[in-house]
């Protein structure tokens, strides 16, 4: 391996800056939709630990001179995030580019990127991709992210956030959605009171999510009756229709909050970078690129889901 000032003029003043360059003018222009549904964050240690922490509960009727109770924050479950480091390189020989091969080692570069940029956006939908399955993606509750009993750490009880029975998209199971939607509990027992979801659904899934919404009319009837749907909720929010390819099951559908609202995660302890070198041995130049993160769940609160029929 070879010191910067030994690197080949070629190389490292024009060809390996090049590649780096068009490396991220690709990967740039990918439209991601990892941060519009999982709440990210970063960090500058090896372990990051994330734990609930329930409020307290509603005031009681004081007598006149008795003391005012006190209430206490009880901790809920924890989920500990360590990143792991993920890359992949290219190599571009001195041969390849003495015979002007430029598009093909262009075309490489162009290649590096989409792999980064696809394995960050299949895990991140792995979370909801893996959201039903309490067998091997249970989160910190023992539960699915999707489940019809996450125990409620201060309330007592459990809450759903998963519909009764499973069923595809249409207008009366997102009716059904949105009414559980707006009567889930919080670890309180308290209403969750969020934003208006997101209805986030597959790829197979993307017209029929647009007749559902887009509609002034409703899409199941030929009767002359209103889009309920466009009407909005109290805060006068429609429902955003947000349509991810990287969901693998067509028929799955959720509900999402704002993803600063829920306890999904993305983790980066190192954005993607790139870093390139030089061996003279073989004269091959090396591009790489890199990033080291966790993502998943440490509680369900702002998402709600079906698996479908």
């Amino acid at each position: 391996m070879q010191i910067r000032g030994q690197f080949s003029d070629f190389f490292f003043e024009t060809m390996l800056p090049a590649l780096n360059a068009k490396i991220w003018q690709n990967y740039k222009a990918k439209k991601s939709l990892l941060a519009r549904v999982l709440n990210t964050d970063t960090t500058t240690r090896s372990i990051e630990q994330f734990s609930q922490m329930t409020g307290v509960g509603l005031p009681t009727l004081i007598g006149e001179t008795e003391d005012t109770p006190t209430d206490n924050f009880v901790q809920g479950f924890h989920k500990t995030f360590k990143p792991a480091k993920y890359g992949l390189g290219i190599a571009a020989s001195q041969e390849l580019v003495e015979d002007d091969k430029v598009g093909i080692i262009s075309r490489r570069s162009v290649a590096l990127s989409n792999s980064i940029y696809q394995s960050r956006e299949i895990q991140a939908a792995s979370v909801f991709n893996n959201g039903f399955d309490g067998t091997n993606y249970a989160g910190p509750d023992g539960k699915a992210l999707f489940a019809s009993d996450h125990p409620l750490v201060k309330a007592g009880g459990t809450q759903s956030n998963i519909l009764s029975v499973a069923a595809d998209l249409d207008v009366t199971s997102l009716e059904l959605a949105l009414t559980d939607w707006e009567l889930i509990k919080t670890h309180e027992g308290f209403l969750q009171m969020l934003p208006a979801p997101r209805l986030l659904a597959a790829a197979q899934n993307r017209w029929n999510v647009t007749e559902i919404l887009a509609g002034q009319m409703r899409s199941d009837t030929a009767n002359h009756t209103i889009n309920a749907f466009k009407e909005g909720t109290e805060t006068g929010a429609e429902i955003d229709p947000l349509v991810w390819a990287f969901l693998t099951d067509p028929d799955a559908w959720f509900l999402v909050a704002p993803p600063e609202e829920t306890e999904t995660l993305w983790l980066d302890r190192k954005a993607p970078y790139t870093k390139s070198d030089y061996i003279e041995k073989n004269e091959t130049g090396y591009v790489y690129m890199r990033y080291r993160a966790d993502f998943g769940f440490f509680g369900w609160r702002g998402v709600y889901g079906t698996p479908g029929a």
